[in-house]
């Protein structure tokens, strides 16, 4: 059975040194940090609820993708704790009001229901969602480079390096499972960016693909990525 690549790495650890008060700013700069941020801790919190949405559906059916999914998770929620800590330094944050907010949102996947039809459909949409996530992150670049702090800029590099991994973790699921399902990959990813053009985000971690770095440019490269990456023999 192939296992899935891990990276080793804290966002507590990351942070450790910095403290609210070395970034300061106007109520008006602190508000559109907030509004830039707390997507990003939502979709990344969200992960728990695709999760747990995927066992009742029984739709985590073999064990590389149990492993996959346990390691995912793990990563997700690191996310998640590393983008409280960004906002409480940056956007007058506080962890347990987040939480609360976090905790208090709905969850709908009766909207991405047509995309969860087996294991192999929902790791070809982890492929893709993590690649398009991968570089969406790399497009923010611009906005931590305005904090000010090269940890950011550390943050960044990490978070990145996650979600590659996550996309080549569930790649190579879908090499070792599905080899010969493997020609029906370009429809499914085109049936989600074409539901990427309509669906609201109803908390379900995938399909989160709102705001300008999301372009059409972005889907189609992330698109042709996967593609690339699920057409390459596996090496164990």
């Amino acid at each position: 059975m192939i296992t899935p690549f891990r990276r080793n790495w804290s966002p507590k650890e990351l942070f450790n040194t910095l403290t609210p008060a070395m970034f300061a700013a106007e109520p008006s700069a602190v508000r559109a940090r907030w509004d830039k941020l707390w997507p990003d801790l939502y979709t990344e919190y969200d992960a728990r609820y695709l999760k747990q949405e995927l066992v009742a559906r029984d739709l985590i059916a073999s064990d590389e993708a149990a492993a996959f999914f346990n390691a995912w998770a793990v990563d997700e929620e690191r996310h998640t704790d590393g983008f409280i800590r960004i906002i409480e330094l940056v956007a007058n944050g506080s962890e347990r009001t987040l939480r609360e907010r976090l905790e208090a949102r709905s969850h709908d996947f009766g909207l991405i229901v047509e995309h969860l039809k087996d294991e192999f459909s929902v790791m070809v949409m982890i492929a893709f969602d993590e690649m398009c996530t991968c570089r969406a992150y790399a497009a923010e670049k611009p906005f931590y480079d305005a904090l000010g702090n090269n940890t950011f800029h550390h943050w960044l590099r990490e978070i990145i390096a996650d979600e590659a991994v996550h996309s080549m973790n569930a790649v190579n699921v879908i090499r070792s499972r599905y080899r010969d399902r493997i020609g029906q990959v370009g429809t499914i990813l085109d049936n989600l960016i074409r539901a990427a053009d309509t669906l609201r985000y109803s908390g379900t971690f995938v399909l989160d693909y709102f705001g300008a770095v999301y372009s059409t440019e972005l889907l189609a490269d992330s698109r042709l990525a996967t593609m690339r990456n699920i057409a390459k023999p596996l090496t164990v």
